[in-house]
């Protein structure tokens, strides 16, 4: 009922006739209200030609089999498709397949249902959309916010949030979490109480993660028992945010081992984390003498410090090889077990809360 569906309809009638059309875009259609079908036989569905050294050849390839393949306005039908895909294709060519799929799905979508109904969820990191699809599929009366910040990303999840009829109830944004948290502060301030989010699930690099659980902290966008999940924190070194919610007095955190579907390592974490998530975060920068106690130890600082050199490695170097930034993403995994292992975390039974 909001928006403008005539403008819609005229606009994607325009985008058709110049052989701009996908399913898509026909489930949009019938979003809008307008009835009717904009893809016939003088408007074929079209794509352009690919190649390997295309720039984001493994997205938009992606993007072109699940449109060609999966039911529209069906989110189980998109999931599947996308799934079928990593594993037929990604992982044929060993290529990175980050989907979150099997258990990891599984553990999402229960911890998640325990936060209670018709929750609002935030999750960092969207990539091609397939963990917000998967979620909710799994959890109807839940809404989802996500944010990412490659606009080519953005492009293939908004696709298939499209192409699954999700599109009222799983926004996605656009940008860094470091300036996009703050404007959902800000919205926040304007509407209340009503913006809160009662789970979270952070998937970026892990020695960021305490930035942006800081800053939702502070500005109350948590609800005091969301349920916090993040992704990957072995091999991306999120030491500084696994010592912050291991030490926090009323939390309860949880590691659970996954498959990590990329070439450099076999297994990850998650870790679950439950209970009162407002408890202040204390990071690098607590340097007062009445902060001492609760400063971080200096090794998991040195760890800290070494996987933000590897994320600028990972993400902007042209000159490391893969085999270099995969031996150097099993040492980290390797030196954040034995760290963690020291101050009472453990994989099975959970994080054991240690004293600072």
């Amino acid at each position: 009922g909001n928006g403008r569906p005539a403008q819609a309809k005229q606009f994607l009638q325009s985008a058709a006739m110049s052989g701009h059309w996908s399913p898509a875009a026909e489930v949009v259609l019938q979003a809008c209200g307008q009835g009717g079908q904009l893809h016939t036989a003088a408007i074929p569905c079209s794509f352009p030609t690919l190649t390997k050294s295309s720039p984001y050849c493994k997205e938009l390839l992606l993007m072109q089999h699940v449109l060609q393949h999966a039911c529209p306005g069906t989110p189980a039908a998109v999931c599947n498709a996308m799934d079928d895909f990593a594993e037929g294709i990604w992982e044929a060519q060993h290529q990175w397949s980050k989907t979150a799929g099997n258990l990891k799905s599984e553990v999402l979508c229960s911890s998640f249902r325990g936060a209670g109904d018709r929750i609002k969820l935030l999750e960092i990191g969207t990539y091609c959309g397939y963990t917000a699809l998967r979620i909710a599929a799994a959890l109807p009366s839940v809404s989802i916010t996500t944010l990412e910040v490659d606009p080519i990303h953005v492009i293939v999840a908004r696709n298939m949030v499209a192409l699954a009829g999700l599109a009222p109830v799983l926004q996605v944004w656009t940008g860094h979490s470091k300036y996009l948290l703050p404007m959902l502060a800000q919205q926040r301030q304007m509407c209340g109480q009503q913006l809160q989010f009662g789970g979270l699930y952070m998937d970026r690099w892990g020695s960021q993660y305490l930035d942006d659980f800081a800053v939702l902290q502070d500005s109350r966008l948590l609800a005091c028992s969301a349920v916090v999940i993040a992704d990957q924190v072995l091999w991306t070194g999120a030491s500084l945010f696994l010592w912050n919610v291991a030490s926090a007095v009323n939390c309860s955190t949880r590691l659970v081992p996954v498959r990590a579907a990329d070439d450099a390592i076999e297994e990850d974490f998650l870790s679950v984390i439950v209970g009162n998530v407002r408890s202040k975060c204390r990071g690098a920068d607590s340097v007062s003498v009445q902060q001492q106690a609760a400063r971080p130890p200096p090794s998991l600082l040195g760890l800290h410090a070494a996987a933000e050199v590897f994320r600028k490695q990972w993400i902007g170097s042209l000159d490391t090889s893969r085999e270099e930034r995969n031996k150097v993403a099993k040492d980290m995994q390797q030196q954040m077990l034995m760290e963690l292992a020291t101050l009472g975390y453990t994989s099975s039974d959970g994080i054991v809360p240690f004293a600072p």
